[in-house]
């Protein structure tokens, strides 16, 4: 046959080319007996070389490795003796350990207590940590899956909104294959009815392909069509136990009252989702197909009205970049050349809509490293006072060695007990865990728990964590005594040589952490502090704020007639100074954004927020009037042609307050009124927006707020009588209500959240610190003990010792701080640059950290260098 020496041919070069793992044989040659090896090896690689003629090198080379492995049984093993592993030799390092243990109580209990502070402080960083960065990991395609979004390119700079059109959907599936499914989601508001009652739910407007996209595990139901028809509705386990008291509800009738649609329909229960993680961006519990509202048919080919988010999944991840290139064409299509030149469009991935839009995760990676920080600083506790209790072990070892105990040995002897000691804080600090899970969840308003890992999975991450936390502690002294000469060991000289600058490394990075940490927390409270004392341009004191509009009524021109009636006996209440209705509110600030230029502008538009606000809401928050006038009185009627800018629009606009000035939108020319002062309606992490707010009276249904100043005194009993007036109109809605003073601290939730956790964590690296300080005093007294009591003897003074003590430990503070500084100007530059108004970095906050940790080692040092310097000098120095 022809092709026969063409193939041997490949083959020849081939066999070149490929050979079996070096590190296979290493492994086989290191571990199994000489006798055997060569004969194993042999056959191995015979059988290599004719699998790579067979099947291929990559079949070959994994067929080997696995041989290797297999052929590693225990007759095949070399002994291992000299390595100390024989198990009853094992077994006595145990028993020393557990008696070691015993019989140094107190420096047991320090090393435990600080080992197991140190574990459950790092367990539980660990496990909210890990739950925010591995937030939506569980969607399989999230490596794939992408939300699209636009930039519009304005004189202000780039502005990305992440709303997109009902079309976007089915024009990414026709035109471009790398999309192999897309699929649109609009979150909203609806109201279950259930026994006559109206009961308020989120829901989710989806398509289908949602569950191709994101995974939903389906408990009940059809997951090759989860929809039956349009009248279906998924919904949540919670949701059927909620409303039917049971999980499995499929075909059953859910009654549900759509706000935006101003509508009731009835849906066919189709599936039922399984419980899902709860780090996890989307968290439906109705989900409704988009296709099924009412008013799809008219926005179905609407590309002039963005609200909804769409996301794609891509057939892989490198495809997001071609797909990005071919979008200029498509708004050119779509709208134009000149609106090309303004809008880019997008793909953001999956993997960021988390720091997008709830959190950073370099905060949970902030906090691992203090978690890792304050596990260091138990280690080098462990490390010292394992050091510093090294007489009392001198004579043990001497006698180890001179009985013919090899450094090996020792070590061996010497890391165990350190595993020991490292299992049973691990042990103590996981109960310490369990039980401090819920307090911390309640106080954090977090939901960490060991739920998210197996029971096999926590017993391995705690013998990995002990293990490893074993060898940190325990490696530096197990080589420190052993290396002791058995003459040194048996005459108690303690030769420390080269030890002591290794030590001093160590205090010096203790210290290090702890003053990172402690200046850390005191600029994150400082920031904090900062953001809720500013004033913010309006008066939340005193100001009550109810959700009230006309989507809450089934009427809705009926709801707009009782709500107006309901403002005019809020009015009219003693009690109520100012009463004002508007679209938006002060910390719930609009989302709604208009193109709009000044009158002769020849540039492109700019798109600015806008909102609805009655007459009356300037006063009410106390917002003050910087040039012009104020809006007409209610009375007057919606004052369509009127606008009232922030300080902000008119900067943009580049317009003189004391002339009269026009904007347009579209067409449409709005006379300027007023300008008022800048006020911040969001966190003080965002710049003040330019906005437009312009005027509606409550005859109008955009208003979603009432708003009032309102005397406190007497609350429960005026809120009972306002409820009571509520309930009278017929509304959809439960009675609901704000106290704009505490909508304004609920800004800094996650702030307070950050700040709460460092605070609680530098607290407790400072305590084990202390511990650790403790422990280098015990050191350090042994260590010049004899010295302490010459310079008695010859006359020193109490004073002059404690400050020949205190002379290293201010040493190592020192440079601890100067080697903090640049840590903590790094970092804190960096997280302070996340907020637009922030504090400066004032030397007097390194000034109190340093004057802290001096005031933390003056209490942690103090008792025992008294105790040393006030001892009598001739109970050590009788041996002399």
């Amino acid at each position: 046959m022809e092709g026969n020496p063409d193939n041997e041919f490949c083959f020849s070069v081939n066999s070149h080319q490929h050979h079996p793992p070096a590190w296979a044989d290493r492994l086989l040659n290191y571990f199994c007996r000489q006798d055997y090896s060569d004969e194993i090896l042999g056959d191995l690689h015979e059988a290599f070389y004719w699998r790579l003629k067979e099947k291929g090198p990559t079949k070959a080379k994994a067929r080997f490795t696995w041989e290797v492995i297999k052929s590693l049984r225990p007759k095949n093993l070399k002994s291992f003796y000299h390595l100390s592993l024989n198990t009853m030799i094992f077994r006595n390092y145990l028993k020393i350990a557990f008696r070691t243990l015993l019989k140094r109580r107190s420096t047991s209990f320090i090393n435990i207590f600080g080992l197991s502070m140190g574990a459950a402080a790092f367990v539980l960083i660990f496990l909210y940590s890990y739950q925010i960065i591995s937030f939506d990991d569980h969607h399989l395609n999230k490596e794939k899956t992408f939300l699209a979004y636009k930039e519009r390119i304005t004189p202000d700079g780039v502005q990305p909104t992440y709303d997109t059109w009902v079309p976007m959907k089915d024009r990414f599936l026709s035109d471009y294959s790398q999309v192999k499914a897309a699929a649109r989601i609009y979150e909203t508001d609806s109201r279950v009815i259930k026994n006559n009652q109206f009961i308020e739910e989120d829901m989710m407007y989806t398509d289908e392909s949602f569950f191709d996209i994101f995974s939903f595990p389906i408990l009940h139901g059809n997951e090759n069509r989860i929809f039956g028809d349009m009248q279906s509705v998924v919904i949540s386990s919670e949701m059927a136990i909620k409303y039917f008291q049971r999980d499995n509800v499929v075909g059953e009738e859910m009654e549900i009252f759509l706000p935006d649609e101003d509508t009731t329909m009835r849906y066919q229960v189709s599936a039922v989702l399984n419980k899902y993680p709860e780090n996890t961006s989307y968290q439906p519990s109705l989900i409704i197909q988009l296709e099924s509202i009412p008013v799809y048919p008219e926005i179905v080919n609407n590309w002039n009205s963005s609200f909804l988010e769409t996301y794609v999944l891509l057939d892989e991840k490198e495809s997001a970049v071609g797909l990005e290139a071919a979008f200029p064409d498509l708004i050119e299509t779509l709208w134009g050349a000149d609106v090309r030149n303004n809008t880019n469009f997008k793909l953001l991935p999956f993997d960021e809509y988390y720091d997008t839009f709830l959190g950073s995760k370099d905060d949970a990676y902030t906090l691992l490293f203090i978690g890792f920080g304050i596990l260091l600083i138990a280690a080098i506790n462990f490390m010292n006072l394992s050091t510093a209790q090294a007489s009392q072990r001198m004579k043990e070892i001497g006698l180890r060695k001179v009985l013919g105990a090899i450094r090996s040995q020792l070590r061996t002897q010497f890391i165990t007990e350190a595993f020991v000691t490292s299992l049973m804080a691990i042990v103590l600090g996981l109960g310490m865990v369990y039980f401090i899970i819920p307090y911390f969840n309640d106080f954090f308003g977090v939901s960490i728990s060991f739920g998210m890992f197996s029971p096999v999975q926590i017993i391995g991450f705690s013998i990995i964590l002990a293990i490893a936390l074993g060898i940190l502690s325990g490696s530096y002294p197990a080589i420190y005594l052993s290396s002791m000469k058995s003459i040194d060991a048996l005459q108690q000289r303690m030769g420390f040589g080269g030890s002591v600058n290794f030590r001093n490394v160590l205090v010096v990075l203790q210290f290090s952490i702890a003053l990172f940490l402690i200046t850390s927390a005191i600029l994150i409270r400082n920031q904090i502090s900062f953001m809720t004392s500013k004033n913010m341009g309006f008066d939340s004191e005193s100001t009550i704020t109810f959700v009230a509009s006309a989507g809450d009524f089934t009427d809705r021109d009926q709801g707009i007639v009782r709500l107006n009636t309901f403002k005019e006996e809020l009015k009219n209440k003693s009690y109520m100074s100012e009463v004002a209705m508007s679209r938006t509110i002060p910390t719930q600030w609009t989302r709604s954004f208009t193109f709009v230029r000044p009158d002769g502008w020849n540039g492109d538009p700019l798109r600015m927020r806008y909102t609805y606000v009655d007459a009356n809401f300037f006063n009410t928050y106390g917002i003050k009037l910087k040039h012009g006038a104020h809006f007409l009185p209610d009375s007057e009627g919606n004052q369509r042609e009127s606008v009232i800018l922030n300080e902000a629009a008119m900067k943009a606009f580049e317009f003189d307050p004391n002339e009269q000035n026009v904007i347009k939108i579209g067409d449409r020319r709005i006379n300027v009124v007023g300008i008022v002062e800048d006020f911040n309606f969001e966190s003080l992490q965002i710049e003040i927006a330019p906005t437009l707010i312009f005027h509606r009276t409550g005859d109008h249904p955009v208003h979603r707020f009432i708003s009032c100043k309102m005397n406190m005194t007497n609350l429960p009993s005026r809120l009972e009588e306002i409820e009571d007036k509520w309930n009278e109109l017929g509304s959809t809605n439960d009675f609901t209500y704000y106290f704009m003073n505490e909508q304004v601290e609920s800004l800094y939730e996650a702030e307070k959240r950050y700040l709460g956790l460092v605070t609680m964590f530098s607290a407790l690296a400072i305590i084990v610190a202390c511990l650790g300080l403790y422990g280098l005093t015990l050191f350090i007294i042994e260590k010049r003990r004899k010295e302490i009591s010459i310079r008695k003897v010859l006359g020193a003074e109490i004073s002059g010792l404690l400050r020949l003590i205190f002379r290293d430990f201010t040493k190592w503070v020192v440079i601890s701080f100067v080697l903090s500084v640049p840590f903590v100007l790094f970092f804190m530059t960096d997280w302070l640059e996340g907020y637009h108004y922030r504090i400066p970095i004032s030397w007097i906050t390194f000034a109190i950290t340093l004057a802290l940790v001096f005031l933390l080692v003056l209490m942690t040092v103090g008792y025992q260098s008294l105790r040393a310097a006030s001892s009598n000098p001739v109970n050590h120095l009788k041996d002399e």
